[in-house]
């Protein structure tokens, strides 16, 4: 009898809302409820996060991408389990990091109410259906004809390899021509403004 009244004061309790239902109305407020139809975003926004604390970890973005390729050999997995995994192996980190996952969610829940705004504005900026900054998908980008100057190119170098300067001739031509082709194809790819796309290296030497 006690197990049965039990049961059924339980019953008529209101069911405790979880993490998940409660950054719903975020959602909602955000982006209004259109954001269902937005799963690139959010799957870019997750992944953009999850990038960050790999980061903030003190991995290295040859490390990073090391684990790309690993995961991209292997057979895709199933959504459902996949999340299951993404939730045990964040426990899991934040076991060994000594991290609390639930107060961390918890305070970023309520410092991204107070970024409604900004948000939104950011939204109305940005292309139409594109998970991050840049041109919609499908449009025309013009080709980016910038070129790195010398001094720059340079400066990458010394950047990428403090030892840059003691390198044998072969060696640095090789890191020389490796920042060049990098640079080129963060600058065709980066660029929020048209106004970028059209900038010529000055003639000038490099002082």
């Amino acid at each position: 009898m006690l197990t049965k009244l039990i049961r059924r004061l339980r019953g008529k309790e209101k069911p405790v809302e979880t993490f998940q239902t409660r950054v719903r109305p975020w959602l909602v407020a955000a982006f209004t409820e259109n954001f269902d139809g937005e799963e690139h975003a959010r799957e870019a926004r997750f992944i953009e996060e999850a990038i960050e604390l790999f980061q903030a970890r003190g991995r290295s973005f040859e490390e990073l991408i090391s684990v790309a390729k690993y995961v991209y050999s292997r057979p895709v997995g199933e959504a459902w389990q996949e999340v299951g995994g993404v939730m045990t192996t964040l426990a899991a980190l934040c076991i060994v990091s000594k991290l609390d996952m639930h107060e961390a969610g918890e305070a970023e829940l309520a410092r991204i109410w107070t970024k409604v705004d900004a948000i939104r504005e950011k939204q109305a900026n940005k292309p139409r259906h594109s998970p991050l900054p840049g041109a919609t998908p499908g449009e025309r980008v013009p080709e980016n004809n910038w070129e790195p100057t010398e001094a720059q190119i340079n400066s990458a170098c010394l950047s990428y390899r403090h030892d840059f300067g003691l390198l044998n001739g072969e060696e640095r031509e090789m890191v020389r021509f490796k920042a060049r082709e990098w640079l080129r194809a963060w600058l065709r790819e980066l660029p929020k403004t048209p106004a970028l796309r059209v900038i010529k290296a000055p003639t000038a030497v490099d002082g």
